[in-house]
């Protein structure tokens, strides 16, 4: 074989990786938000606390943010990877044995820990293996990928239930399934054997627009995958209702993502930014008018998915016209931190809100979240 069509390959088997490693992440945190609400919300935990639990998965990416950039320098992303799969599997299987909110916390530290690496590292290497003139298609595969792992966790929890350890283990054979392509990959061709440690604030004043988009929207999907099974049972659509239009949300993200990252490729990508915004802002306001609705909700739930998927692609897409090499690696660290601190945040001010004001305000919890946002992508992309 000769060079070339040897590193060909290894390119094709390095997207085949990062891809399911996408997979992956999404299917973890697509099933343990709704799972592990509807477990707590099941043994009279308040709202307030379901957040904290949550807050305790989400933390890990903040706080190992500025390590974990070393880590993948010095390692190598594949490596780093493989481990983590290993490691969520494992946190899955003890989060079904240990079935105690106070337990949970240092559980789901661990489970996000290993999410949050699998991201940052993904994010890396898949950025620095996209061309650029094909870097929106690439990213939307990416990104689509995620939807998929998004889509299937609902679905696992529709066909499951939540009452026993089938949920918890089915995943763990899920995500140990979709990481062998990790081991497949030679580690050499997305390590990064340089020593530079580029700082993350400053790499967060070049795009704060970029990396705060990130926190918004994390904030807002994942109190939309805690709370919205919780919002429908309150509405009269029942459980498993509200799980199922949770996974058609994210097949609209996943039927979207490619004829939305082909138009990233031929548009400028932060006016399409704004447009996902501002259709997204719109469209959670029509919630509580076609959720309920047994063809309306559908319908509603494919096209906000589409719009609501995309930002965090573009995100990503935005970040590689940015970055290289180590600069790219440390970046992507931040934008998963940056997802890290949105869930700590979301979850836990949008379950107090819904303890304060009651379920029906989640709509309207979602648009504030949303709507803090605006002053970073007006301001933020000047400042940058």
């Amino acid at each position: 074989m000769t060079a070339t069509a040897d590193n060909v390959l290894q390119r094709r088997r390095g997207l085949v990786a990062v891809i399911a490693t996408m997979v992956i992440v999404n299917l973890v945190y697509g099933l343990t938000l709704p799972l592990l609400s509807l477990v707590l919300d099941a043994q009279g935990v308040s709202k307030t606390m379901n957040g904290l639990s949550i807050v305790a998965q989400a933390s890990a990416g903040v706080i190992l943010a500025p390590f974990v950039p070393r880590l993948i320098i010095r390692v190598g992303a594949t490596r780093v990877m493989q481990v983590a799969a290993v490691v969520a599997a494992a946190m899955l299987i003890l989060l079904g044995l240990t079935r105690n909110v106070y337990i949970w916390f240092p559980i789901r530290f661990l489970l996000g820990a290993s999410a949050a690496i699998l991201w940052s590292a993904s994010e890396a290497v898949i950025n620095e293996l996209a061309v650029e003139n094909w870097r929106g298609r690439i990213l939307a595969i990416y990104g689509a990928a995620g939807s998929a792992g998004f889509a299937m966790g609902p679905l696992i929890l529709v066909a499951t239930g939540t009452s026993d350890m089938t949920p918890f283990v089915v995943t763990a054979g899920f995500i140990l399934f979709a990481g062998l392509p990790l081991f497949w990959v030679v580690n050499s061709i997305d390590a990064d054997t340089t020593d530079e440690h580029p700082k993350l604030w400053r790499l967060f004043k070049l795009v704060p627009y970029i990396m705060v988009l990130n926190l918004i929207y994390a904030a807002t999907i994942e109190s939309i995958l805690a709370f919205f099974p919780l919002y429908g049972i309150h509405i009269g659509i029942g459980e498993a209702r509200s799980l199922s239009l949770l996974t058609v949300l994210a097949l609209g993200s996943f039927v979207m993502h490619v004829p939305l990252g082909w138009l990233a490729d031929h548009m400028d990508r932060f006016l399409m930014l704004v447009a996902c915004i501002l259709v997204t802002m719109i469209g959670v306001l029509f919630m509580p008018m076609f959720v309920a609705q047994p063809i309306g909700g559908t319908v509603y739930m494919l096209l906000f998915g589409g719009a609501e998927g995309m930002l965090y692609t573009l995100g990503i897409i935005l970040l590689g016209q940015q970055f290289r090499g180590a600069e790219l690696a440390a970046a992507s660290v931040l934008y998963t931190g940056m997802w890290g601190a949105g869930t700590m945040i979301g979850p836990f001010v949008v379950g107090a809100g819904l303890d304060l004001f009651g379920n029906d305000a989640l709509p309207y919890l979602l648009f504030a979240l949303y709507a803090s946002y605006l002053p970073f992508l007006l301001f933020g992309r000047r400042a940058s």
